[in-house]
């Protein structure tokens, strides 16, 4: 087995401290980078290659899904699985969508890291078992549409950015009011991050 060169960008040292308690008893998996913003990690990229990279999603400068499509684009071969507290299917579904290799809930145990690392590595998707099965009846375009919103952005703003008109944008907004029964986007930008926190 070849050495795989491991980077890891999560926020929290208690964390990181875990990880690396599990993985440095094994001499296959050395730890070349640690970081706590998306800004370190991509500079780090930008000299050293790594072979696969344990992310998290909500870092202090960024969102580690951001990352994740940088480095996908950028490194290709680099194996990306997200270790995350989310367990919602939409975030899954995000990270699988922006070609991440893996996600990894943190409530799972940190010793089924090791093997998480080989099964991606050997060219598997792993998929923790703690994801919540449900589904958002809402199509990657129409999450996209209302990430946007929360993001601040106005309708016409979020048409700008996705290249299309307001016109299909409203009727997105309206066909995700309808399912969730809501009278405005407000209300509906409230339900859909109940449901996301699931």
């Amino acid at each position: 087995m070849e050495s795989i060169k491991i980077a890891i960008l999560e926020d929290h040292s208690v964390v990181t401290e875990g990880i690396i308690s599990v993985l440095k008893t094994n001499p296959f998996f050395p730890i070349v980078g640690e970081f706590r913003t998306g800004e370190e990690l991509l500079r780090f990229l930008e000299k050293r290659q790594i072979d696969f990279l344990l992310l998290d999603i909500d870092l202090p400068d960024c969102n580690g899904l951001d990352i994740l499509k940088e480095v996908k684009e950028k490194y290709p071969k680099t194996k990306v699985v997200i270790f995350s507290l989310h367990g919602s299917r939409v975030y899954v579904e995000d990270a699988i969508r922006l070609k991440a290799d893996g996600y990894m809930i943190k409530s799972d145990p940190i010793s089924h890291l090791p093997s998480v690392i080989q099964a991606v590595v050997r060219g598997e998707k792993y998929i923790s078992e703690g994801v919540s099965k449900e589904t958002l009846p809402f199509s990657p375009f129409q999450i996209e549409i209302i990430n946007l919103l929360i993001q601040g952005l106005s309708q016409n703003e979020v048409a700008e950015k996705i290249q299309k008109s307001r016109k299909t944008v409203e009727y997105h907004l309206n066909q995700m009011r309808t399912k969730f029964a809501c009278k405005n986007n407000n209300e509906l930008i409230s339900k859909y991050q109940k449901e996301i926190q699931k």
